[in-house]
């Protein structure tokens, strides 16, 4: 019994020591991941414009800025001539987001835009998660994006596409939950127009994350600082080699 208890600390020591060296590796990478992310990316076989040239990063709520003693700067509003509104193109538009979700648990978020002359862009989802159908204004070039200060979001497609007039535009992100119960995901679509960002819809979706009892272990490990996970796993090995060494001498 005394062996097996050792054991079970020697095991235990050598899983915190791994799982604290992970955690610490982890937080070493990130400042690395932020600054790459600021860089110019290749990911998706182009290059992408820089930070200022961004049509949303420059202006992701107006098109332009009214001009001073006008009646639009009361209120704020962007004046968009009646060119720019006729350029763009009414067409369907669907999104699919799961109801509900594992903490922790990534899953994937869908936008579909169809400018085919099709009278649906669903057939480009899944079907399997919650589909919301609709209609939405579009440009030649459009950007979307999706957020929630509870997710963890990546994008594995282009979030600035040009519209297909062959086949669906679709956009792609993994979602990571990183918060319980009823949460809030929005989904933003904007009409790139003279290197500035048209807001033109924007979806409100609940998501319901729950969490098992491996999440909330998760959940409580991440709390935890590195160190003090790799302190106490050199605690519990060295403690288990003692009893194993003690074991041996008394015999």
């Amino acid at each position: 019994m005394f062996r097996f208890l050792s054991l079970l600390l020697i095991l235990v020591g050598l899983g915190a020591l791994a799982f604290g060296g992970y955690q610490y590796y982890q937080t070493q990478q990130q400042p690395e991941r932020r600054a790459s992310a600021s860089a110019p990316s290749e990911s998706f076989g182009f290059d992408a414009p820089d930070a200022a040239d961004s049509p949303v990063a420059s202006s992701p709520r107006s098109l332009s800025t009214p001009s001073a003693g006008s009646d639009d700067e009361f209120f704020g509003v962007a004046s968009v001539g009646g060119d720019v509104m006729s350029a763009l193109r009414t067409v369907p538009i669907a999104h699919e987001t799961p109801s509900k979700a594992q903490f922790g648990r990534e899953f994937t978020v869908t936008l579909a835009v169809d400018a085919t002359g099709d009278d649906t862009a669903v057939d480009a989802l899944s079907g399997r998660g919650n589909v919301v159908e609709g209609e939405a204004q579009i440009s030649s070039s459009m950007t979307a994006l999706v957020s929630g200060e509870t997710f963890e979001v990546r994008a594995i497609t282009p979030e600035t596409q040009l519209i297909s007039p062959v086949t669906e535009n679709v956009w792609r992100w993994k979602v990571t939950p990183t918060a319980v119960g009823s949460q809030e995901l929005v989904i933003e679509l904007f009409a790139n127009l003279d290197g500035q960002a048209l807001p033109l819809r924007t979806f409100r979706d609940e998501v319901e994350v729950d969490v098992s009892r491996i999440g909330q272990a998760i959940a409580i490990a991440r709390s935890v600082s590195p160190i003090t996970v790799v302190a106490g796993g050199i605690g519990s090995l060295l403690a288990g080699l003692f009893g194993f060494v003690g074991f041996f001498r008394r015999r």
